[in-house]
């Protein structure tokens, strides 16, 4: 029985200090900073600073920011006779199963198809002398207008695939990935293309294309894991500061010469954090200033404020850990004067 305890007991341990070192593990766009860290503390015999995970902000409920769209609708035998204009088609194709079922974006790129159609059947109507029927048709396309605006914020507030593409992802980046990322934007940029398109012109963006961008971007978690990448960043160097913070003393270098702790920190500063920190850094708030430019565009043609306050908050991310990286130098450029290091 002894030995039985015994071996559950060690079983134990082992479970336990598995959870515990899965729960200890960093996201992996953290890898390079704490390599770096942990070789700074250890140079000057502290701590490692252990990283602990900061709440991200929500993308705001589906419920929160739906708006209500008045139906516009053209009589059954009115659609049968608009068989030989495109606008009979589409109004066929919304009222079909598969129609129905239509959401999102695709179903607002419906919409701007179908109020352009209808427009070039009345003026085809009035030329044929079906002056009564062109009359009806241009009476419910006035009405269609009048409800783009809210079908595009419901497009922007419930299409799954631009939601996808705005959230947090659990796990950050490994490292930035410029294809994936070309990917992801130019997705991106087809779908703004739809949500900025006058109603009055023709769409630039296929049907096709437009699918394809939305099927890429809810397919793909590059951006999702580039938020979360530039929010663990942020947090993380915020919480190094107490190891950098007084530097030049625990280094040594507040008397005369050279210590040789010094030297050391030094070399893991040129080696760990300007060859291998600084330039992933770089590349994520190089993304980040990049995809903000197509975050401002989607809150230029969003209503919603909770919405746009989230987006100022994606946006936000990039700035904030660009300049939380030029104060994690500054103690490092009094270290360099102090022990009279060459910059660079």
């Amino acid at each position: 029985m002894g030995t039985i305890v015994r071996s559950l007991r060690g079983l134990c341990y082992v479970f336990v200090a598995f959870l515990l070192s899965a729960c200890s593990e960093i996201p992996p766009a953290l890898s390079a900073l704490d390599d770096y860290q942990s070789r700074v503390a250890n140079t000057l015999e502290l701590e490692p600073i252990v990283y602990h995970p900061k709440s991200c902000p929500k993308l705001p409920d589906t419920r929160d920011l739906r708006v209500q769209v008045p139906r516009v609708s053209v009589s059954l035998l009115d659609s049968w006779r608009l068989d030989q204009c495109a606008a009979g088609q589409l109004i066929a194709q919304r009222n079909s199963a598969l129609g129905k079922l239509e959401e999102g974006i695709s179903r607002y790129f419906t919409d701007l198809q179908l109020t352009q159609a209808m427009q070039i059947c009345v003026t085809a109507l009035e030329q044929a002398g079906e002056a009564q029927l062109a009359k009806r048709l241009a009476s419910a396309l006035q009405e269609k207008q009048h409800t783009l605006a809210a079908s595009k914020q419901l497009a922007i507030a419930t299409d799954d695939a631009l939601r996808h593409s705005l959230r947090f992802a659990p796990t950050t980046l490994a490292a930035p990935d410029d294809a994936a990322f070309a990917n992801a934007l130019a997705s991106l940029d087809h779908v703004l293309a739809v949500l900025q398109e006058p109603a009055q012109q023709p769409t630039q963006v296929s049907r096709g294309q437009l699918e394809v961008a939305l099927e890429q971007l809810h397919q793909s978690d590059y951006l999702p894991r580039l938020w979360r990448s530039l929010h663990a960043l942020d947090a993380y160097i915020q919480q190094l500061s107490p190891l950098t913070e007084d530097l030049v003393r625990l280094a040594g270098c507040s008397s005369k010469g050279r210590p040789q702790r010094a030297e050391v920190l030094h070399t893991v500063f040129l080696k760990f954090f300007i060859a291998n920190v600084q330039p992933e850094l770089a590349g994520y708030t190089r993304q980040g200033y990049l995809v903000n430019e197509r975050l401002e565009e989607l809150a230029a043609v969003s209503e919603q404020a909770a919405l746009k306050d989230y987006l100022q908050q994606l946006m936000q991310l990039t700035e904030r850990l660009n300049e939380r990286s030029k104060h994690h130098v500054e103690p490092w450029q009094r270290f360099f004067a102090a022990c009279d290091f060459t910059p660079g």
